[in-house]
């Protein structure tokens, strides 16, 4: 992994937890009934995880998109191996 795909790692981590606990210390500090609480806490919970869904899905095109690049320059790089080693 290159050191800018490591740092946009580190950024989207950082972000992914900061606004976890952020939501997290926003709703225990929210002067509201246990009830409602309880129910934001859920509509939360539920859209970090559709949150993060994304997030694992955009990762998973870009993780196929590296493969088929890598698969390609090592075809070519054994194509041009094997055209040198012929000669």
């Amino acid at each position: 992994m290159s050191r800018e795909q490591d740092k946009l790692t580190g950024f989207v981590t950082g972000l992914l937890v900061g606004g976890v606990i952020g939501g997290i210390l926003a709703l225990l500090y929210t002067p509201v009934s246990g009830k409602k609480m309880r129910k934001n806490i859920s509509k939360t919970t539920d859209n970090i995880i559709d949150n993060v869904n994304d997030i694992v899905e955009t990762g998973k095109g870009k993780v196929d998109g590296l493969l088929k690049d890598g698969i390609k320059k090592a075809n070519t790089i054994i194509d041009d191996a094997k055209k040198i080693v012929s000669n």
